[in-house]
């Protein structure tokens, strides 16, 4: 177990969290850090533990283009093995994330992809499954904001749900729109700025055009940058984590009441201001969090929301270890197909249908 973090360690990640266009030099002014250069090697031994990542850019999806575009969050099984699976759903080039899942039964696997067209991913899906590569899938759409909050290191590891009912200030979730027109550059440089640290970095990003055959200039891209965040395209963040990665416990998890306002109430306080990273969105008449935490806290989740009997459906799904080769995918997002004059963006998803079915059909022949 890794050692305690000291008082000052704690107030530098949470404020960190919290504040993620403070640069370096500004946080000597929020922690009782004196000099930047500790501020610094502190930030590095936290990534070397597996602790803090970024900064990112959270891309806000509804922004993006003029035609209906959403994240949808999906629950396969099969009886296969996960490289098997695996191998079909990477044809489908709008997949943003893949987790296995820890299941005693089947192969469970939660994904992630970006839809121009929910009823066309799930075609895809029903096909992989009347071939058997899959035997069971739910798709629930992304049907408001997510939300992403880092922990309070100074918060409770395990934290109760006595205060999951409490009345309070839900933040706005409904999705925006898109308002600005983008640019080719503005196009190209998202799907870096998942990333802004090491290869996110805008002179890292200009080298690896420029192997590519594309001469962007920096300032170009700097605007692009700015441009994007003014007109809330993207959102800086860090993901922190509160524990050293091994430590912790990853899980997804999906609560559904009677009553809507009443299953956002219980979005916004499940685990708020707790020592936990929390994210959570609704999916339809489902309500989503995904935390990374103390495993204590995961042992006893299940237990205590069947203490909440407004809580009418519930289903936990514990990940894999990023750590196991294959069972973690997360890809940068899938904009080649973006067209700058229509402002608009949609997959070719007959041609994804035509290439697992060859792919079906040269594994059938194989046999």
């Amino acid at each position: 177990m890794e050692k305690a973090l000291t008082e000052s360690e704690k107030k530098l990640l949470t404020v960190l969290g919290e504040n993620p266009y403070l640069t370096m030099k500004d946080l000597v002014n929020y922690t009782p850090y004196k000099w930047t250069s500790t501020i610094v090697k502190k930030v590095e031994q936290f990534r070397q533990k597996g602790m803090f990542y970024g900064p990112y850019y959270f891309i806000n999806y509804d922004k993006l283009c003029k035609n209906p575009f959403r994240l949808l969050f999906c629950i396969l099984e099969s009886d296969q093995d996960y490289e098997a699976v695996i191998s079909y759903l990477k044809i489908i080039e709008p997949l943003k994330s893949l987790f296995a899942v820890l299941s005693p039964h089947k192969e469970l696997l939660n994904v992630i992809f970006l839809s121009s067209d929910t009823q066309k991913t799930e075609v895809l899906l029903q096909l992989l499954k009347d071939s058997n590569i899959i035997t069971d899938y739910i798709v629930r759409a992304f049907c408001c904001r997510r939300f992403i909050e880092n922990p309070n290191f100074f918060g409770d590891l395990n934290p109760s749900l006595d205060n999951v009912l409490d009345l309070c200030e839900i933040p706005d979730v409904s999705f925006q729109h898109h308002d600005t027109d983008w640019t080719e550059c503005d196009i190209t440089l998202l799907p870096y700025l998942r990333m802004a640290y090491g290869r996110g970095k805008l002179i890292e990003i200009l080298k690896a055009e420029r192997k590519k055959n594309r001469n962007w200039k920096y300032d170009q891209l700097q605007y692009s940058r700015e441009k994007m965040i003014e007109n809330g395209l993207i959102e800086k963040k860090y993901f922190i984590c509160p524990f050293p990665g091994e430590e912790c416990a990853d899980f997804n998890m999906f609560i559904r009441t009677e009553n809507p306002g009443l299953t956002q109430r219980i979005l916004h306080n499940f685990g708020r201001n707790a020592r936990v990273l929390r994210e959570y969105a609704f999916c339809g008449d489902w309500g989503y969090i995904g935390f990374e935490s103390h495993p204590q806290f995961l042992m006893d989740v299940m237990a205590k929301l069947d203490s909440l009997d407004v809580v009418t459906d519930k289903e936990l799904y514990q990940l894999r270890s990023a750590q196991r080769k294959g069972y973690y995918i997360a890809n940068p997002p899938a904009l080649q197909y973006f067209d700058v004059k229509t402002q608009t963006l949609e997959y070719p998803y007959q041609v994804y249908r035509e290439k697992i079915k060859e792919k079906i059909e040269n594994e059938w022949l194989a046999g």
